[in-house]
């Protein structure tokens, strides 16, 4: 849409002999390009891989391009389009085209339009699309200044002092262009809207009601062109589910054109009011609610198709984390040392929080039952008990954390004075999840509301904890990321439900400009993204509004 200008203004401002005017347009169309292997013409150019993407071929060329073959709208109806794209050409200045035509035979000779990324074009049925590479500087280099022209760049010791200045061209080599799209809008005649409609939406300024601003644009149906089956029909190729409705309102300047002002945004609903027979008033009603409104009401931090839980969140924030499973306790099979023929046998299960080695040892030889043992934790620097008779099945002998030991008799001596005995017991591990990971960092860690790091591990990349031999209601602080002032992760809102053209940018940085030290972290799951945003209005004292389809911010400072 173009700024309003001084003459728009004005002409606003008459109260006689002004001309309104109305434009509605029905967007968006995604236009097949046919960029794809094999398609088109390519020179010194290749497909790059992904949708969108074309890339220069390996080597170093000072031109490349890529021609569309001729593509149909497949609506007759589209008359306007946008383009967009990302360039990272590096050395090479990068260019796109578009020509269309009624038919396919005459796209041929239509002069090419040089588009602009964002950009709106005139639109017709058939269409051909062509990206050129141009050099725009050459770079090489030289053994001394001498041989340099006007055009090369060279490094010049710097001594006395150290080092050299070096350069680089930006964008990434051989250089490629991403994210290519190309959109078709249809406008709606003017002489075929019965009734504009009216506008409304009420919005709290901090966010706590939100209703939306329903609308009804009536249209003329005389000719068909709102019957599916006609040969008139608007949608005639496509589909109008999912799509928006603009509302433009104009004044028709002196000098014959028109300054447009977008008054409304509107997601379509309902093609309704449907009437087409004798009799009848040919026309329809085309039903939609308020574009914001509607972006609003949609979920932020929803769970992925799979169920993985996937929270909204920035800066730092205290999780509480999800059992996600029990790791048993574990002791490893005994091994022996020793040439009595006797088996040890353990029993029960570890109860220790820590991992813990074992050692038994034979104090004297004998049989089970007459023979004594000693056991250690230190590897037989020290001894937890000793002067134990040993025992078979029937009479276990009890160690500590639930564990207990007995023999089994072999053939000769059960038990020689040194037979020794080592394993392992390791404590069972409890797995819960702190959702919303990869973290910048995760600083603390909670066990029933007190901090401790004791048989805690932690993984920030994974947001998985495990904690050893004990379970707990677990907590941690971590970091999302370094987004923290409110102002910032109200954008980051509003771009997660697509709204972030709808800005008002000024009003954004100045309101950020005025509360530099503020700080918050936020975690939101399941929930709208209006009742997110009121969420941070209440805390951080802000007024965020809806001004003719912009969102607007202020600081509240204190003023009345």
């Amino acid at each position: 849409m173009r700024q309003v200008g001084g003459e728009y203004l004005q002409e606003e401002g008459r109260l006689r002999g002004a001309r309104p005017r109305v434009k509605a347009v029905i967007y968006p169309f995604d236009l097949d390009y046919g960029l794809a292997p094999g398609s088109g013409v390519f020179e010194h150019t290749a497909y790059g891989g992904e949708p969108g993407k074309l890339a220069l071929e390996e080597g170093y060329f000072t031109t490349g391009s890529w021609t569309s073959p001729v593509m149909q709208t497949f609506s007759p109806n589209l008359d306007q389009g946008i383009s967009s794209w990302e360039s990272q050409a590096g050395y090479m200045d990068t260019r796109v085209y578009l020509r269309s035509a009624v038919s396919a035979a005459q796209v041929a000779n239509a002069p090419y339009l040089s588009l602009t990324s964002a950009g709106e074009f005139p639109l017709a049925p058939y269409f051909q699309v062509k990206v050129v590479f141009q050099q725009t500087i050459r770079t090489w280099a030289v053994d001394s200044p001498e041989e340099a022209d006007t055009f090369t760049a060279y490094a010049v010791n710097q001594a006395p002092e150290a080092g050299y200045e070096s350069y680089n061209a930006d964008g990434a080599f051989p250089g490629y262009v991403t994210k290519l799209y190309f959109e078709g809008r249809l406008t709606l005649a003017e002489k075929e809207i019965l009734d504009p409609g009216q506008v409304r939406v009420e919005l709290a300024q901090d966010f706590r009601e939100v209703r939306s601003g329903d609308h009804v644009l009536v249209m003329d149906n005389r000719q068909g062109q709102w019957l599916s089956g006609s040969g008139n029909f608007y949608f005639l190729g496509g589909a109008w589910e999912g799509k928006k409705l603009a509302l433009c309102h104009g004044w028709e300047l002196p000098n014959g054109t028109v300054e447009w002002l977008l008054i409304y945004q509107g997601m379509l609903e309902k093609v309704a009011g449907m009437a087409h027979g004798w009799g009848d008033r040919h026309q329809v009603q085309l039903e939609s609610q308020d574009w914001i409104a509607s972006r609003l009401d949609r979920l932020i931090g929803v769970p992925s198709p799979e169920g993985q839980r996937r929270p909204f969140m920035r800066g730092p924030y205290r999780s509480r984390g999800e059992l996600l499973q029990t790791i048993p306790a574990q002791v490893t099979n005994p091994v022996k040392v020793g040439s009595g023929s006797a088996t040890l046998k353990l029993l029960g299960t570890y109860r220790g929080e820590v991992s813990q080695n074992y050692l038994l040892e034979a104090e004297n030889t004998g049989e089970i039952g007459a023979a004594s043992f000693r056991w250690s934790t230190n590897q037989g620097q020290s001894w937890q008990g000793s002067g134990l008779a040993t025992a078979g099945p029937e009479n276990p002998v009890e160690l500590e954390e639930g564990l207990a030991v007995y023999w089994e008799a072999g053939v000769g001596n059960d038990l020689v004075a040194g037979d020794r005995w080592t394993f392992t017991a390791e404590p069972v591990v409890y797995q819960y999840q702190i959702y919303g990971a990869p973290f910048e960092s995760i600083t603390t860690v909670y066990l029933n509301q007190e901090e401790t790091q004791d048989g805690v591990e932690a993984d920030k990349d994974t947001g998985i904890i495990l904690v050893t031999g004990r379970s707990a209601q677990v907590e941690a602080r971590v970091v999302k990321d370094v987004t923290t002032h409110p102002v910032d992760i109200m954008a980051d809102l509003l771009e997660e439900v697509d709204l972030s053209q709808t800005m008002h940018q000024d009003s954004f940085d100045l309101a950020k400009s005025l509360t530099a030290n503020y700080a918050i972290g936020v975690c939101f799951e399941n929930l709208t993204a209006s009742q997110a945003l009121r969420e941070i209005l209440q805390r951080c004292l802000y007024d965020l509004w809806l001004d003719f389809g912009e969102i607007k911010i202020r600081a509240y400072l204190g003023e009345d």
